[in-house]
């Protein structure tokens, strides 16, 4: 629907409509009685009539249409133009019928009582009273899927800006620390420098392909962890150990792009300042009744806002922003858990199955 405009999907049903009503009502009054050419004449001038009357119709409905606030009003609508078009096409219909008939004057004289013209166009009303009824119901289905369409688009294009916004707050304090030791490593080891530069440029590229996803599939949201855990563990070596257990049925699975980056850099961030070396960290995936489980502990503590020398802008904030894009991408079809301990702590996020498979 989105690729036609209104205009040619009104007479694209219109016609197709009208076409089989014509050929259903032909064939089946063909059944019942010889047609001679005036019956067929007369019969093939009402349906005419009938596809022109509704096709002026809708100049009135959509006027109408676009300036009612409430729906309410929508059947009243419907009931005064069904009841306006059903005179005007009985009375055009009986006048120029009564030229087919051998008395045609004196049954229009007769048919032209109130009384009587209504039993006359009881089939007229029927038909535009369901024209009016099925066009009014077309076009708050059209304009609802517009707005749904239209909402999705805004929805994508908040969760774009938000993911740019995560990057930005990201990215400068890990590529400092990156380079950092970079440096570090040239005198050091060059072999462990080459290799380090390598994993950056890698992690470099997987943001700069997907800096316009807002989905990817967990597989290769993955790809980028480990090259962004290459390059951590370059800098802390024995002091750091990851552990990844990822269930085979959830890597294609569809999640947020960058969901994982900001979970793990606080796992390595602050599980260094609170973990007994080396500091333990494990992702796993999950398929539940529910949808999708993803886990991302580290061992360590919790560590609030303030806490550990921590100011404004530490921990809270990368997790504030992963729900933030939860919220705006699932609504409340998603489930965010902290886990804490003394010993270990856990983020957890659960996904509805609907929202997985791409």
């Amino acid at each position: 629907m989105q690729k036609l405009t209104a205009n040619k999907l009104f007479w694209i049903l219109q016609i197709i409509g009208w076409g089989s009503y014509y050929i259903i009502y032909t064939a089946i009054a063909t059944l019942f009685k010889k047609w001679n050419m005036e019956d067929f004449l007369l019969y093939s001038f009402t349906y005419i009539l009938g596809f022109g009357i509704t096709s002026l119709l809708r100049f009135p409905y959509s006027f109408f249409y676009s300036r009612i606030e409430r729906l309410l009003w929508v059947p009243l609508i419907i009931i005064l133009g069904s009841a306006v078009a059903t005179l005007f096409w009985s009375y055009i219909d009986m006048y120029v019928s009564h030229f087919f008939w051998e008395n045609g004057a004196e049954i229009y004289r007769k048919r032209i009582v109130f009384k009587e013209m209504i039993k006359y166009s009881l089939l007229f009303t029927i038909l535009l009273t369901s024209w009016s009824s099925l066009y009014f119901g077309l076009k708050y289905a059209i304009d609802w899927q517009n707005e749904k369409q239209h909402a999705r688009e805004a929805e994508m294009m908040a969760q774009k800006a938000q993911m740019e916004m995560l990057r930005y707050q990201l990215n400068p304090h890990f590529l400092f620390n990156s380079l950092n030791s970079i440096r570090a490593l040239v005198d050091e080891n060059q072999n462990h420098a080459k290799e380090m530069i390598t994993e950056l440029s890698e992690f470099l590229r997987y943001s700069l392909l997907h800096k316009d996803a807002v989905f990817v599939t967990l597989i290769s949201e993955l790809e980028a962890v480990k090259h962004y855990f290459s390059i951590e563990k370059k800098r802390f070596e024995e002091k750091l150990e990851i552990e990844y257990r990822i269930a085979e049925n959830t890597q294609n699975n569809q999640i947020l792009s960058f969901l994982l980056h900001p979970l793990v850099e606080n796992a390595v961030k602050y599980g260094m300042k609170t973990s007994p070396m080396p500091l333990k960290i494990s992702i796993s995936t999950q398929k539940t009744g529910y949808g999708l489980l993803i886990e991302v502990c580290n061992s360590g503590h919790w560590v609030e806002r303030g806490q550990e020398g921590i100011v404004s802008g530490g921990a809270g904030i990368g997790l504030k922003n992963v729900e933030k894009r939860l919220k705006n991408a699932y609504h409340d079809d998603y489930r965010l858990e902290v886990i804490k301990s003394e010993t270990h702590c856990c983020v957890r996020i659960e996904i509805k199955e609907a929202y997985i498979n791409g």
